[in-house]
């Protein structure tokens, strides 16, 4: 039952070549260089200890995207075809200390190896489209120092990794 599920929520052969390896190459370069992390804005508003928190990224939209948001109101038809859908991420080392200098550690809660779509937001005067991960940790934390270094990955065999530096806090002013 699970498998017909699996199969037919997977981008195709043929959706993915709707995208030239430049564009994923470059796709690549725009969430490397943006990403971060970031305390949830549930974490952000209760300001209790938390065992989660989000590396987060973005690329602009597409020309295509832009147009269909421009002509749509700002608002943009989600599909199975979007360029980041196709991206996925392995989490290849990382080292998280909490305000007690305890070293916590990543959890596998089941989550798939594909970036969530959030939402979108202007950064100088660019549309972009937020992405996230979702990480969870095997205690609570106040503040969380250290670094994850996370390799994102498209079909076209494209791998970038990048050592994002973690210095978060419960008080912290949550993603935009």
């Amino acid at each position: 039952m699970l498998l017909p599920l699996t199969v037919c929520c997977q981008p195709t052969k043929a959706k993915q070549e709707k995208y030239t390896s430049k564009q994923m190459d470059d796709f690549l370069g725009q969430i490397t260089t943006h990403a971060g992390t970031s305390i949830s804005s549930y974490t952000e508003y209760k300001r209790e200890p938390t065992d989660e928190f989000y590396i987060v990224t973005r690329y602009p939209l597409s020309k295509e995207k832009l147009k269909e948001y421009n002509q749509n109101d700002g608002t943009l038809q989600n599909s199975a075809d979007d360029i980041s859908d196709f991206a996925t991420y392995t989490v290849k080392n990382y080292e998280l200390i909490d305000e007690k200098d305890n070293t916590l550690q990543i959890l596998d809660h089941g989550r798939g190896i594909y970036l969530q779509e959030m939402g979108l937001w202007e950064y100088d005067s660019i549309l972009c489209q937020n992405l996230g991960i979702d990480i969870k940790l095997n205690q609570h934390y106040e503040k969380l120092k250290g670094f994850i270094t996370v390799e994102f990955e498209m079909p076209n065999d494209n791998r970038k990794a990048v050592k994002i530096p973690v210095d978060i806090s419960i008080h912290d002013k949550g993603p935009e």
